[in-house]
């Protein structure tokens, strides 16, 4: 296992099981879809999401989601979104050449993804909580990407509903 000391609260933050997470939820049906509309529409870090809603299940919320995005903010900038964007933009070139560069610059992405999480899990001041999606509910709100308060809310419950997540206890419980 790997574990980064996050000094800041003396505690240690299991990356692995961080990443584990992430691939299992957003491969659970539904899931990859509906966060790749909302990254697409409004810019939603799909990253940041899974890791609240890792925290959540472990008790915990961040202090400050703005601290997050601020520690996550240029490697997003300067490396995740230009390798997304060399991607999408080879996805419609036919020559073989190009598919073969866009499978490596797609395996790039994804660590790139992973190496965010690493941001995160370095960044993270956490708290318990008692309510453990209130953090990522807080996160997919109008105040920070333009959708309404409903769109927020349905896409909430939605992500919820795909991921087997549910509210009724706490720490968080994923349902099989």
């Amino acid at each position: 296992m790997r574990y980064q000391k996050n000094e800041q609260v003396g505690h240690f933050m299991d990356q692995e099981d961080v990443w584990r997470f992430t691939v299992e939820m957003y491969g659970r049906d539904g899931v990859a879809p509906l966060f790749l509309t909302l990254q697409e529409r409004c810019g939603l870090d799909v990253n940041m999401m899974l890791f609240l809603i890792y925290l959540g299940k472990k008790g915990q919320a961040p202090h400050s989601i703005s601290a997050l995005e601020a520690a996550v903010k240029e490697w997003r900038a300067n490396v995740i979104v230009p390798l997304r964007q060399t991607r999408r933009y080879l996805k419609n070139n036919p020559s073989d050449a190009a598919q073969s560069l866009r499978q490596k610059v797609k395996s790039d992405e994804l660590q790139a993804e992973r190496i965010e999480q690493h941001i995160l899990c370095d960044a993270v001041q956490t708290v318990a909580t008692s309510d453990p999606l209130a953090a990522a509910h807080a996160y997919l709100s109008p105040n920070r990407f333009d959708l309404s308060q409903a769109e927020c809310d349905a896409a909430f419950v939605s992500l919820c509903r795909f991921m087997g997540v549910t509210n009724t206890a706490s720490p968080l419980r994923l349902e099989p």
